[in-house]
């Protein structure tokens, strides 16, 4: 969950890309080649940026670390003239052409992760987060890349898309990855300890690379991870990556999600494929962060919450429980003053994960709740192939999701989307009897002003818990329910959904 720490540095360089240049320049690929050096601590890079640049804009503007001691730039048939600023590079170019490919040469990056506090390069690892900017990135502009590492003998390299070529001279191996699909967002890592297995699961190549103490879950992390790829195809739609790996990384905080491959601590890796024994949080976001993802303020953190979803999906279908850090979320949102909510368009990377984690995934399942089932994994499969490698603003995704379901959700949004803080609800019942048959009434109450607010009411009796569907329009309101037996007890949503706070009067 740790994904999206520093993205609002990120956001700033993806307006500053749009602003500059209307998304007439188009990052089309690039061509990276990564040469380490060990014993200075440092990297060299060249990056050359295909760019279709079809109304022949002038300026461009990338993240690039501040950590780089020496940036030349060049374009073909023109002068360029390069401004560094606090993480970011603009290149203006004196002669524009429609096909463009600047070219930059880069030497340093010494030092720590700004996002993970651990070294770039160590005696045994290298550590290339997109995050930190190590090349000169465009956040929202999917595009191929053709990666080439030189490391010293005994390393192995992981980087988006699939081994091409793999080189050795020397005390040299040079590997060559290439991308079959646009991607975003690259990062590059590399390890000399790492144990690599290899399967072909569902026509899709599948990789662990695992230090040896983490190695004896490389057949479960195999094995899950394949039941959990083919759950989200089949869900969102088709996986958008050439391989999937799993890696342990030394030194990161928990894990991460990478294009086309996850990252964990080995501590974390322990830890939670001995509990929850898979891992379906980080691999939704080769979905929901580098399949497509949402534009604007904010939009890093509200993507991740609607990703989170993703998790609770799969959970559902093959009966396992949802991860008891989401309730902890929802309830310490619950339990939060409406004035310390934040609004979707304001969320960045310091936003409270109660805040990201306990209110966004919970709006999903509002929405299909209120569509139905079906209907909201068509409205997801019509989202997913229509924004298929590119963003989404909040409206695009209401607009669509509208669009899938036939219905409108501007409840959704005027009540839930725009409005801080949840509300509150109280049922009182009370069971009588007719006849044979028992009569429960169920009276509910919400608290001002009133939302539009859908909820469950589960009537348990000794062998069976009934469930009834209830919308709350207005303030109060009022049904009542027949069974052939007494219900033991009525309650408030039983499935511990609802974004609300509830209290219930027992009779």
């Amino acid at each position: 969950m740790k994904e999206f720490k520093h993205l609002i540095i990120g956001l700033i360089f993806q307006l500053a890309w749009s602003m500059g240049t209307g998304h007439a320049a188009d990052v089309i690929h690039y061509d990276l080649h990564i040469v380490p050096d060990f014993p200075s601590r440092t990297v060299n890079l060249t990056a050359a940026i295909q760019i279709d640049n079809a109304q022949l804009e002038r300026h461009f503007v990338f993240g690039l670390n501040n950590a780089y001691d020496s940036v030349k730039v060049s374009a073909a048939a023109s002068a360029v003239a390069v401004e560094r600023k606090r993480g970011r590079i603009v290149v203006t170019v004196e002669q524009p052409a429609r096909d463009l490919i600047l070219t930059f040469k880069l030497n340093g990056l010494t030092g720590n992760s700004n996002d993970e506090g651990r070294a770039v390069v160590t005696d045994s690892s290298l550590f290339l987060l997109w995050s930190d900017r190590f090349y000169p990135i465009v956040y929202d502009d999917w595009a191929t890349v053709a990666t080439t590492i030189v490391l010293p003998d005994g390393f192995s390299a992981i980087a988006p898309g699939k081994m091409a070529h793999v080189l050795s001279g020397g005390d040299k191996t040079t590997y060559v990855f290439e991308t079959g699909h646009p991607t975003v967002c690259f990062s590059v890592l590399a390890d000399r300890r790492w144990i690599h297995t290899q399967r072909t699961i569902n026509n899709i190549p599948m990789h662990t690379f695992l230090y040896p103490e983490s190695q004896h879950f490389a057949e479960q992390i195999l094995k899950s991870s394949a039941e959990i790829l083919a759950f989200y195809a089949d869900y969102y739609g088709p996986y958008g990556f050439d391989q999937f790996s799993f890696v342990t990384i030394e030194g990161i905080n928990a894990r991460r999600a990478f294009p086309g491959f996850i990252g964990y601590s080995p501590r974390y890796l322990e830890k939670e494929f001995t509990t929850t024994g898979h891992d379906a949080h980080e691999t939704a976001l080769l979905w929901w962060f580098y399949t497509l993802r949402g534009s604007g303020p904010g939009a890093f953190q509200w993507t991740e919450g609607f990703g989170d979803y993703a998790e609770f999906l799969y959970d559902e279908a093959f009966g396992k429980p949802i991860p008891s850090i989401f309730r902890y979320f929802r309830e310490q949102y619950l339990n939060s003053k409406p004035s310390e909510d934040v609004a979707y368009h304001k969320l960045n990377g310091a936003t409270p994960q109660k805040i990201v984690h306990g209110k966004y995934p919970w709006l999903m399942h509002l929405i299909r709740f209120v569509v139905g089932d079906e209907v909201f994994r068509n409205s997801m499969r019509l989202l997913f192939d229509r924004y298929r490698f590119r963003t989404f603003s909040m409206q695009e995704f209401i607009k669509t999701m509208e669009e899938g379901s036939g219905q409108s959700l501007q409840w959704w949004r005027k009540d839930w989307l725009q409005q801080k803080g949840a509300p509150a609800v109280a049922m009182r019942y009370d069971v009588g009897k007719s006849g044979d048959r028992f009569i429960t009434t169920v009276i509910l109450e919400q608290s001002d002003p009133p939302r539009y607010l859908p909820l469950e009411v589960g009537l348990e009796t000794e062998n069976d818990m009934r469930l009834e569907k209830i919308l709350l329009t207005g303030k109060v309101v009022k049904r009542v329910f027949k069974t052939d037996k007494k219900p033991k007890r009525v309650i408030l949503d039983p499935n511990r959904w609802l974004l609300a706070k509830k209290k219930t009067v027992t009779p």
